[in-house]
């Protein structure tokens, strides 16, 4: 007799345990938003012809609250070299670059495109937008060129060929 009531009382106690777990939101179930910043690959030092021309390059991934990422370019140290010392991007001597490329994440890809008229040292352009925010790895590849600051012939242009980064997008 014990042994045919022990099944039910089981059965009973698993369904119990059942309904105090609590049910899954309907966020739970969405991709988990990523925090708003930036998240970046590596930063790479270029030097123009001659290395007369220098710029530290990175590019980012910009997030708002809930948005879609945007492509950040920015330069760091943007200078020249002139009669024995280095010399930072100015209003006189301006540095000016453009970045292309594309940013793949998911099965989506989206081409961007940055320009800058840079008068300092640092500054940073956006350009295109993925569709849809989510956290993990990004691919990005990135062209940069620049023109100057102060050498403004093509011979001493910064061109970094096709680089590819890694960006890693947190949850």
């Amino acid at each position: 007799m014990i042994r045919r009531l022990w099944k039910p009382v089981v059965a009973m106690m698993a369904l119990s345990v059942s309904f105090l777990a609590p049910a899954a939101t309907a966020a739970e179930h969405r991709a988990a938003a990523v925090p708003p910043g930036d998240y970046c690959g590596a930063q790479e030092s270029f030097y123009g012809g001659s290395q007369y021309t220098y710029a530290e390059v990175q590019v980012c991934l910009h997030f708002e609250d809930g948005g879609p990422p945007e492509v950040r370019v920015s330069t760091h140290n943007n200078s020249y070299y002139w009669a024995g010392a280095w010399y930072n991007a100015s209003a006189s001597y301006p540095a000016e670059w453009t970045a292309e490329g594309a940013v793949s994440k998911g099965g989506q890809t989206a081409n961007y495109s940055a320009a800058l008229r840079q008068e300092s040292a640092s500054g940073w352009a956006g350009g295109g937008q993925l569709s849809a925010g989510e956290c993990g790895a990004a691919t990005v590849t990135l062209n940069f060129h620049q023109r100057g600051p102060y050498w403004t012939g093509s011979e001493y242009d910064i061109d970094s060929g096709e680089r590819t980064y890694q960006v890693d997008v947190p949850c």
